[in-house]
Formats: C-alpha cells, structure tokens, sequence
C-alpha cells in the first residue's frame, strides 16, 4: 500500500492491494474495487479525479476470476463495501448472490444475455427492482412476469421525468447489476452497443450515487462495458466518474431506518377519505428521504416501512392511495 495521504491532497483517495492481501486486517475504506478485465484505463482515469469527502479505496486486479468468491466472504464478513468490474460479461447471479438478496438491476432491456432471467427463474431474490429500461426493447412476457413476481420497475421515461422517484427503489437494495449498454451512444461512443437512446451519462452517475446512499449497500457489478478501454477514452472516463459518484455516495451514507432506531423521524399521517383509514409516512429529519407504513393484515402489530419519495405523500396528500402502497399491501399480504 502507498504512504499516507498528505493533508492537502485531493486526489481520489485510491491505492493498489494485492487480492490476496484483502483480510481482516486491511484498513478500514470506503469500497473495494476488483477488476475481472484490464484495470489501467479506468484507473488512470479514476486518479485524474478529485474526491469531496474523507474516505480510502483500495483496489485489485483478479483476471480469471480466481480470488472472487474469497474476496468476497472478506468482503461480507467485514462489512466492506465490493465494486467489481466485470468488462463485457453479463455476470452469472448464483457467483454474486448468496441466498435471498435484495437486488436492483440496471439495463435497458431483454435482447442482450442479462441477470434478469436468473433472477426471475432460477435465482428469485426477495426483492428486486428493475430501473432504466426502455419499454420497446422489453419483451411484454417479461414485464407480465415481473408483474406477477412483484418487481418494483421504472423505465427510462418514468426516470427521466422524475429522477428521484428512482432513489428509493435503489435504496431498497443490497446489491446491484449495472449495464454500461443502458448508456445511449452520444454518452458512451465507445460501448458494447451503440444505441440512439438511453441513459444520459449524467443520469448513470446520478442513479450511482443513489446506490451509494444506501445505508443497505453490500456489492455492486459494472458490466456491458469494453474491459480493454483505455485512459483517454469515453468508456473509462465515464466507469471512472460512475464509480466517484458511488463511492462518494458510500462516504457520506447516512445509517438511518425506521426498524432500526436509528435516525430521527417526523410522522405525517395522511388521512384517506371519511372512513378514519390513513397513511403513515415518515421523514428523516437528517436526510429528507421518506418511507411509508404498510399494514401487515397477518401481523397487524408488525407493520412494514418501505422506501419512498416525496412524490408518494404529495399524492396521499391530494386523496389518491400511492401505487407504491398498494403494491406493497398486497405483496406482504400474499406472501407473508
């Protein structure tokens, strides 16, 4: 590892640790970066930039892949914080998900070899949301079926007209798949496949940072992307800034949920109709981010909090009952 980092020097505060290194032992950071594919570029690239906040991430270069499954126990054991970049291979869910997860995933359809097939045939999770997507790129059967498993989905329009609809959805889970081809060409000329439409560059880091803030954040997988791209290029530059965006996310996380006792809440309930039904909603006083109570009809004593948004209460708040909420009534009365 490098020497300590002077005072004054802003550089992205990153530093190279050989995988087999990684233990109990190693300092404290913010993330963890392990590189599948060429690391160079988007290094080179990731060390042109300046942090804003006070945090450590170290690196690793693990080519065949041979030193991932025990990072990775480290990793969780630990508490660590796992990014891995994974190049142009759509990663196999069962590698990355032990158990039931809470899982987001980013993409822009159903054409390209993705998580979502495992994730909803053969490695369902017990949560999942589904963000970015364009909808004539999604194959109906596919929708109907994330329907019917219960799949929180946004697609693209939706995200666009209200980015911050998405952070609760990203904030609800523990670990993400993001596809560099949900990127559209003029952003990332230098993609796996170019495409007129699709995420803006800046919508990418936005959503990055929203997974960030995740107090709930285990490991995220940055796929879809060319592993040879080189420092200089469109591609590295903008993994390099994806990455700033959720490191810096992860550095400033604020360890709040309503379960927990942890963080202080304001409770707004809003009453729906003449018949004395409302709707609980809570705010942090800290960081603004909501959740809403969702009544458990098998355990009255036992409500749920689910992650929400401002635009969920204006709603209550004009007498409309939320999408959210009743998609979450009845997911927790099915299946409890």
């Amino acid at each position: 590892m490098s020497q300590k980092r002077e005072k004054n020097d802003f550089s992205f505060p990153l530093e190279y640790l050989h995988a087999e290194a990684f233990s109990e032992n190693t300092p404290s950071c913010t993330a963890f970066l392990v590189f599948t594919g060429r690391s160079d570029g988007i290094v080179q690239e990731l060390k042109k930039l300046y942090r804003q906040s006070q945090n450590c991430v170290f690196y690793t270069d693990d080519p065949l892949t041979t030193r991932l499954p025990a990072i990775m126990a480290t990793a969780e054991r630990n508490n660590v914080p796992l990014l891995v970049l994974h190049g142009e291979d759509s990663p196999s869910t069962f590698a990355f998900l032990q158990g039931k997860s809470r899982v987001s995933l980013i993409s822009r359809g159903t054409r390209e070899e993705s998580p979502l097939k495992e994730l909803l045939h053969s490695n369902p999770q017990e949560y999942m949301a589904w963000v970015g997507f364009q909808k004539y790129l999604a194959c109906p059967d596919v929708l109907h079926e994330c329907n019917e498993r219960y799949v929180e989905v946004m697609r693209l329009g939706a995200f666009r007209e209200n980015p911050l609809d998405a952070e609760p959805l990203l904030r609800e889970a523990t670990h993400h798949f993001i596809d560099m081809r949900a990127v559209r060409h003029a952003d990332l000329p230098d993609g796996l496949t170019p495409s007129p439409n699709g995420l803006y560059a800046e919508e990418l880091c936005t959503l990055a940072r929203y997974i960030g803030l995740s107090n709930a954040f285990h490991q995220a997988v940055l796929y879809g992307y060319p592993s040879n791209c080189s420092e200089g290029s469109q591609a590295a530059q903008l993994i390099a800034q994806t990455i700033w965006h959720l490191t810096e996310g992860l550095a400033v996380a604020v360890e709040e949920h309503p379960l927990n006792g942890s963080g202080v809440f304001l409770k707004k309930a809003v009453q729906m109709g003449e018949d004395g039904q409302e709707i609980v909603f809570l705010q942090s006083e800290k960081s603004g981010r909501w959740w809403m109570e969702v009544p458990n009809s098998k355990h009255s004593d036992q409500p749920s909090y689910i992650s929400c948004s401002i635009s969920d209460y204006a709603l209550a708040c004009k007498g409309e009952i939320p999408m959210k909420w009743l998609f979450y009534y009845q997911k927790s009365n099915n299946f409890s």
